[in-house]
């Protein structure tokens, strides 16, 4: 079974060269990511007694954007050992091919009812709302992002997550 650090270097070396909205190493984005849903998967874990490995989660949040941003596939992802369970979450955090609304995509990903899914991508918007990543004159990004957050959050939250 893969651990954290295959998940890093095989995003690390898929994403090598990209860099994300904020102008830095995409991986800088990933590393937020994976360290903010490890976090809330151990509460959801520790204090909430949910059922959920934060090792996993974190798996997942590295290889979140693998899919959209890389040639990378999913038979990639099975042929490095990961898991059907990370491969799936990391399915569903990927944006289809057909052009949907966002507020449509997050409708689908706390429908398909993948709990460490809903916790990578409070994650991700999270760290999206970040004012570096945002552009000055962009209020209706911001604004996507905390409806998707306060969505995603309500989510985990009717799940038994008592987190931030």
């Amino acid at each position: 079974m893969p651990t954290i650090f295959d998940a890093h270097t095989f995003a690390l070396t898929a994403h090598a060269g990209q860099l994300d909205k904020g102008g830095e190493p995409c991986m800088r984005h990933l590393e937020r990511v994976a360290n903010a849903a490890l976090a809330r998967a151990g509460h959801a874990r520790l204090v909430d007694g949910l059922d959920i490995d934060p090792m996993r989660v974190m798996q997942a949040a590295l290889l979140h954007d693998v899919l959209e941003d890389t040639p990378r596939t999913p038979a990639d992802l099975r042929a490095a050992g990961f898991g059907p369970d990370v491969i799936r979450t990391v399915l569903i955090l990927t944006k289809p091919q057909a052009r949907v609304a966002y507020s449509e995509r997050i409708a689908s990903l706390i429908e398909a009812g993948d709990f460490a899914a809903i916790l990578v991508k409070m994650s991700d918007t999270e760290d999206n709302l970040c004012p570096s990543r945002i552009p000055p004159n962009a209020t209706f990004l911001r604004e996507r992002y905390a409806t998707a957050f306060a969505r995603l959050k309500e989510a985990a939250t009717a799940a038994g997550y008592t987190g931030r």
